[in-house]
């Protein structure tokens, strides 16, 4: 990929993770809250506070983190509204070894999904084993061959014989083995070669920065509000808000 869509990768901001983060520090408030705090005073022998220490104490109140994270939860809901209203409008340059188009952030997505599944495609891929000693060829490809493996069967015959003292003529049942047919063990290899794969894994992440990076400038771009969503938002933040304080 060239310099120049590297460096529009790290300096376009997308929306969407801007919304990401700030859900993220949501969460990170909801953990501070908490019931009580915790206070250690020392006294006097007359009841006056010499010292205090803390044990446990609060960051903030749960009405301040509450309002905080209600802040949070109105303004990315606005951002989203605004986003998705954009989405079929704005446009970003998808740039890919030569494939170049102006798409909107549906279309990107649907390349990011399909990016996806390539992704996992190159990461099964399985890679040539070199420590196959090729001996011979199957349907083109490099195999070992081991050596034959004889599958016989056993057979008894009856033998006559004669005593060296006897006219009599006796018999002995000879137990011997017959070869039905061989069994040969080839191994093909169908791996591809690592370069290969390291190769392909590569421009899968060109590709991945490239749509990446399309869906990124199209975000960037002005977004109008979606007043719907923005007094629904309103309404529902409001009524938490009003619960909580009360």
């Amino acid at each position: 990929m060239a310099k120049s869509d590297n460096l529009r990768a790290l300096t376009v901001q997308t929306t969407f993770t801007k919304q990401k983060r700030e859900l993220e520090k949501a969460s990170e408030l909801i953990k501070m809250l908490r019931a009580q705090e915790k206070r250690v005073q020392r006294l006097t022998t007359t009841g006056e506070v010499e010292s205090e220490r803390r044990d446990a104490y609060l960051i903030a109140t749960p009405q301040e983190i509450s309002k905080k994270v209600l802040d949070i939860v109105e303004s990315v809901v606005r951002q989203h509204g605004a986003r998705q209203r954009a989405n079929g409008l704005n446009k970003g340059r998808f740039e890919f070894m030569g494939v170049e188009a102006e798409l909107t952030v549906p279309q990107l997505r649907a390349l990011q999904d399909a990016v996806a599944t390539i992704a996992n495609l190159v990461d099964h891929l399985p890679v040539e084993d070199r420590r196959l000693v090729s001996n011979c060829e199957f349907d083109g490809r490099p195999a070992f061959a081991a050596p034959p493996t004889p599958v016989k069967e056993a057979r008894t015959r009856i033998v006559p014989y004669e005593e060296a003292d006897s006219t009599r003529i006796r018999t002995y049942q000879d137990v011997y083995e017959v070869v039905l047919y061989q069994t040969r063990e080839i191994t093909v290899d169908y791996g591809l070669p690592a370069d290969k794969i390291a190769d392909l894994k590569e421009t899968v992440g060109d590709l991945a920065t490239a749509v990446q990076v399309a869906i990124d400038e199209a975000n960037a771009k002005t977004h109008p509000n979606d007043p719907e969503l923005d007094a629904i938002v309103d309404k529902v933040v409001d009524v938490f808000r009003r619960r909580i304080a009360e």
